[in-house]
């Protein structure tokens, strides 16, 4: 609605009910809030609303033909008004009592049956805290929410809003840092109920003023906005794709009106064309976008008859969906200088190819969806299969710790044995025992005695013949074999039991300790028993 502290010379609001009454809403030059209705070329008396002289106002109208307008006093009280079919309901919305403190911005807008109120409460003090208040209402149910707190030296300003035909609230503010002025832009999402952070979508360069949005049904906002550069003043256009977008989608301002004239409430509409519109020495000029705002065309003025009276209003209508349902418009006597209905009325066969257009559109989503169908379910086995692989790999790892834990084990079980003494044992068909040097030295020098079977009595030792290899021969008396010094034990203590029952000259002498081994002595050679590997 601009700022109030600046002032409209004329600030009227036209609102279309769904049965074509329009009820007009203005202030008196008493600053009183006036209306007026209005319907099939009739115009009833102005009555006023409230005697209270206001600084400002602004009115809406919901899809349920509620009249709901909003008025700032001169006694610093934001009062909204509701009438319900029979008379005014008043309620006090906020009251400024702090003499440093003011209602810079205010506006009330409908979408269908949700109504919008957003007012900046500004302080002059040097360090001081501005606040911007929403409050979102159906019917009597309203919520109130604190947006954002500024500080006074950020000099916060409230451009304008807009309520595009999806529901979605529009915001444009400017702040000054270093002498450096932005314009930011934040959007307000009924399906999440909150406000986006604030982005800067420009920082120009020169004094600007009357800035104003407009959103698209493509999500695709447009603003527009005054400077003066020595002695001509400009009308710039900057293009942003979306509220959410970074700074570098937006586009370079582009300037669509230069000239020594200065242009008055310049306004976009979007209907069949992107129209800038404004007024300019007591006539209407405009300029059209045929791509989008890319290219514009050269100024024109309206046509009109001197008797007609050029005006400037706000029009909320719920007769256009694919509109906005409020929109800034110059006309002629509060009539729309380009007629609403027009596109309406277009020919068959535009709206045969916009619905090509979006049929083609429709088969391109459903194929695209198809194909991430497709890749969902391959992406779905994918996982399944990397489950299994990975249940697969768990299991493998489970075997493997295993075995790595029985290997620990035996290889221990191989160290403590190995620091053990080995134990040998008789057993002449696996091993042989090794004969000790000394022992292998007294057999190898002295000839073992030979044993005859048919006779009891020992033959000397000195008598035998040896062989050189330490094996004894056969005696020339029999044939029995002698034992040789690589035999086991065993042959060596039968020989030792056959020469203990001859006679007392070779009694074998044998150590009786326990913990030491026997030795027994046939003349020179000494056999040592183990008593531990007779155990074994």
């Amino acid at each position: 609605m601009g700022d109030i502290m600046t002032g409209c010379v004329d600030k009227s609001f036209v609102l279309k009910t769904s049965s074509g009454i329009r009820w007009h809403f203005f202030l008196s030059p008493e600053q009183s809030i006036v209306y007026s209705q209005s319907e099939s070329g009739t115009t009833s008396q102005n009555l006023p609303l409230d005697s209270q002289p206001v600084k400002d106002l602004a009115a809406t109208i919901d899809s349920s033909d509620n009249i709901h307008v909003l008025a700032y006093t001169v006694t610093n009280q934001l009062v909204y008004y509701r009438w319900n079919g029979l008379k005014w309901q008043r309620q006090t919305v906020e009251y400024i009592r702090s003499p440093a403190q003011d209602i810079s911005y205010f506006t009330i807008m409908a979408y269908r049956d949700i109504i919008h109120i957003l007012y900046y409460i500004k302080s002059t003090l040097k360090r001081g805290t501005e606040y911007l208040i929403h409050y979102r209402g159906n019917k009597n149910k309203w919520m109130r929410q604190r947006m954002w707190t500024f500080a006074s030296d950020s000099l916060t300003t409230i451009e304008d809003t807009f309520v595009d035909n999806l529901g979605n609230v529009h915001l444009l503010f400017s702040q000054q840092s270093n002498n450096q002025p932005s314009l930011l832009y934040s959007c307000f999402s009924p399906s999440f109920s909150s406000w986006a952070n604030p982005i800067t979508v420009y920082k120009p360069g020169h004094d600007y003023s009357e800035c104003h949005l407009y959103a698209d049904s493509r999500q695709r906002i447009h603003i527009i906005w005054k400077e003066k550069e020595d002695t001509n003043h400009i009308i710039r256009y900057l293009s942003v794709r979306s509220g959410l977008q970074p700074e570098s989608d937006a586009k370079e301002a582009k300037a669509i009106y230069i000239g020594q004239s200065e242009p008055i409430h310049p306004t976009l509409l979007l209907l069949d064309q992107l129209y800038c519109l404004w007024e300019m020495e007591g006539d209407i000029y405009y300029t059209a976008s045929q791509d989008g705002g890319n290219t514009w065309s050269a100024p024109r003025a309206l046509s009109r008859t001197p008797s007609d009276n050029v005006t400037f209003f706000y029009y909320t209508s719920f007769d256009r969906p694919d509109l906005p349902p409020t929109l800034r418009l110059w006309g002629i006597n509060y009539k729309e200088a380009l007629d609403l209905s027009a596109p309406q009325a277009v020919s068959n066969t535009t709206i045969a190819h916009k619905k090509e257009d979006q049929q083609l559109a429709y088969s391109k989503l459903e194929k695209r969806i198809a194909a991430i169908e497709r890749q969902l379910e391959n992406i779905t086995s994918s996982i399944y299969a990397f489950q299994e692989q990975l249940l697969q790999n768990g299991k493998a790892m489970y075997f493997l710790e295993a075995m790595i834990k029985k290997l620990n084990f035996q290889v221990e079980q191989l160290r403590t044995s190995s620091k053990q003494p080995y134990h040998y044992t008789d057993m002449p068909q696996k091993e042989k025992r090794p004969i000790p040097k000394q022992q292998a030295y007294q057999i190898s020098s002295t000839p073992p005695s030979s044993i005859d079977d048919n006779t009891t009595r020992s033959t000397s030792p000195s008598s035998l013949p040896t062989r050189p290899g330490g094996n004894v021969l056969p005696s020339s008396e029999g044939k029995q074999p002698i034992a040789q010094p690589n035999d086991s034990a065993q042959p060596l203590h039968e020989s030792q039991n056959s020469s203990q029952g001859t006679g007392n000259d070779q009694t074998p002498t044998t150590a009786q300790s326990e913990s030491t081994p026997q030795r027994i002595t046939l003349g020179n050679v000494d056999i040592i028993i183990n008593p531990q590997d007779e155990e074994g």
